[in-house]
C-alpha cells in the first residue's frame, strides 16, 4: 500500500517545504517526525552510515539524493494540481480556527503547531536527472535547463520556474541533477477550493509573505536561474568571487578560483524560501468574495520569524504554567513540532548551519532572558562551505545557557560530514529531554493577537490585515 505521505510524483522527499509539510501534518495528526519523514530508524544503519569514510559517505549521500530525480522525459507528465491535491489529503478533516499558505519557513511551522493551522506550501522542489557535470560549470547547467524547462511550464501556466544551483551548499547533489524550485502564481482549483471551505467555516487565512530576494539570470518568461541561496553567501559574492569563494574551491580540489555564473539581470523572490506576490491578489479576492478574514505576515529575512514565534511560545506556555526552560534549537528540516510541544521545549528555527544562521541565533539568546538548556540540532551536508561555522563555534554558544547546552544526535567529530545525524535527532531529542505534557489544546487567534499587541513592535515581522 503507498505511503500517503511521500511526495507526489516529481517532488523531492529532501525538499524543505514538503519536509516541512510533513512535520506539520503529522504533528495535526498526533504523530511525530523522525529521519526527516522517509529515513529508516534502526540503530544499526546508523552505525553503519556513522563509521563510513567520508569520501564514502559523501558518495552515499549523493546517491540518496540522486535516487529521488525524475527524467526530464516526466516533466511534461508534472501537474501543479496533482501537487496541491496531495498537500490537502495530508491534513486532517476537522475545522481550524487558522490555514496559512505561502512561504516555506520552519518557525512559522511550529506557530501553525501552536495554532492547529494548516500549512499550504506555494513552493516545491523538482529534482531532475541530468548527466554528470562539475559543480562548477554554472553557466553550463543554466543552458540546460534552458533546454529542459519548456515541457513543465507550458503545462502548468500557474507556475514560476526558479532554477537553482549552489555549488558551496548543494555541491554534492548538484553534480547529478538539477533543483527545479517551482512556484504557485494562483491558487489552483484545490488549494481555492479548500481555502473557501476554511473562509466559510470562519478561519483566519495568513498569507506567509517571506519578501527575501535574490539576484538572478532570465532564462525565458516565468524561468529564472538562481546561483547559490540562502545560508551566508551574498548573491553578490556568488557572482563576482572572494578570497574566502577561491580558499573553498581549492580546499574542494575544483580547477576553477570563482563560478562562471551569467551576469543576474533581475532581482526575484528568492527560489526557496521568497514568496513570490501574484498568489496574494487571488487568496485577498478569494476572501473578499466570501466574507472571509485575511491576515498578512511579511517578513524580509527567513530567520526574521525565528524569534518572534519562540518567543509567542515562552509567552504561551507561562500562561499554561509550564516551565519555559528548554531552548529547541533545529535547522532546516531537523525539526519535530509534536516533540517541542510534547517536551514544553520553546523553538528556535535556523535556515542552515553557516555564519548567517549562528549569528542571529547568538543574538536572540544576548536578549532573552537566559534559558536554563540549550539544545541543538544540526544539519550535516556533507560540505564545509564558504561560510562554514566550526562545530567549536557552536560549543560557544552554551555560554548563553543558565546550566547547560547539548547537541541532539550529533557526532560532533564528524560534522559538517556526519549523515547519521538524519538517523539521530528524533531519538536524542526524545532521550535528551525528559519532560512530557500532554498535547496541549491550540492556542487561540486570541492569544497570538494579545501577544502581538503587547511584544509585536520588538520583532521584524508585520502583521496586518488585508482591506
Amino acid at each position: 500500500m503507498p505511503d500517503k505521505m511521500r511526495a507526489p510524483k516529481g517532488v523531492a522527499n529532501f525538499d524543505s517545504a514538503w519536509g516541512m509539510l510533513r512535520a506539520l501534518a503529522n504533528c495535526l495528526s498526533g504523530k511525530d517526525f523522525p529521519g526527516i519523514g522517509i529515513l529508516p530508524q534502526s540503530k544499526a544503519v546508523a552505525f553503519l552510515v556513522d563509521n563510513v569514510s567520508r569520501p564514502m559517505g559523501r558518495r552515499l549521500y549523493a546517491l540518496a539524493g540522486w535516487l529521488e530525480t525524475i527524467s526530464t522525459r516526466t516533466l511534461s507528465s508534472i501537474q501543479a494540481e496533482d501537487i496541491a491535491r496531495t498537500v490537502i489529503s495530508l491534513y486532517p478533516k476537522v475545522s481550524p480556527q487558522a490555514v496559512m499558505i505561502g512561504s516555506a519557513n520552519g518557525a512559522m511551522v511550529h506557530l501553525c503547531a501552536a495554532l492547529g493551522a494548516p500549512w499550504l506550501p506555494q513552493t516545491f522542489m523538482i529534482p531532475v536527472r541530468r548527466r554528470m557535470i562539475h559543480p562548477d560549470e554554472v553557466l553550463e547547467n543554466m543552458e540546460w535547463g534552458r533546454e529542459t524547462a519548456p515541457p513543465l511550464l507550458n503545462n502548468n501556466p500557474e507556475l514560476v520556474l526558479h532554477h537553482a544551483h549552489d555549488p558551496d551548499h548543494d555541491r554534492l547533489m548538484v553534480r547529478r541533477m538539477s533543483y527545479f524550485r517551482v512556484k504557485r502564481t494562483s491558487l489552483g482549483e484545490s488549494y481555492s477550493r479548500f481555502l473557501e471551505e476554511k473562509f466559510r467555516s470562519g478561519a483566519t487565512v495568513y498569507l506567509v509573505e517571506c519578501r527575501f530576494k535574490w539576484l538572478a539570470k532570465q532564462v525565458a518568461e516565468r524561468h529564472y536561474f538562481q546561483l547559490g541561496g540562502a545560508g551566508g553567501i551574498s548573491p553578490e559574492e556568488y557572482v563576482n568571487g572572494s578570497h574566502r569563494v577561491t580558499g573553498f574551491l581549492e580546499r574542494e580540489g575544483s580547477p576553477k578560483r570563482r563560478w562562471n555564473a551569467a551576469p543576474p539581470d533581475v532581482e526575484t523572490p528568492e527560489g526557496e524560501w521568497g514568496f513570490q506576490p501574484q498568489l496574494a491578489e487571488e487568496v485577498i479576492a478569494l476572501g473578499r468574495k466570501v466574507g472571509g478574514r485575511v491576515v498578512r505576515i511579511s517578513f524580509d529575512d527567513p530567520e526574521d520569524m525565528s524569534p518572534l514565534v519562540a518567543d509567542f511560545y515562552r509567552w504561551w506556555y507561562a500562561r499554561r504554567g509550564i516551565p519555559c526552560s528548554y531552548l529547541l534549537t533545529g535547522s532546516f528540516i531537523f525539526l519535530d513540532p509534536y516533540w517541542t510541544l510534547r517536551t514544553g521545549s520553546v523553538p528556535y528555527w535556523m535556515v542552515f548551519n553557516g555564519q548567517r544562521s549562528a549569528g542571529s541565533l547568538s543574538n536572540y539568546l544576548t536578549r532573552a532572558e537566559p534559558y536554563d538548556y540549550l539544545y541543538k540540532m544540526l544539519l550535516s551536508n556533507g560540505v564545509n562551505p564558504v561560510e562554514g561555522v566550526s562545530i567549536d563555534d557552536w560549543r560557544s554558544l552554551a555560554r548563553h545557557a543558565s546550566i547547560g547546552a547539548e547537541f541532539l544526535g550529533v557526532n560532533e567529530e564528524r560534522f559538517p560530514y556526519d549523515f547519521a545525524s538524519f538517523l539521530r535527532y528524533n531519538a536524542a531529542l526524545q532521550k535528551k529531554i525528559p519532560f512530557r505534557h500532554d498535547m496541549p489544546a491550540p492556542a487561540s487567534l486570541d492569544e497570538l493577537h494579545m501577544f502581538l499587541q503587547d511584544y509585536g513592535d520588538q520583532y521584524r515581522v508585520q502583521f496586518v490585515e488585508a482591506s
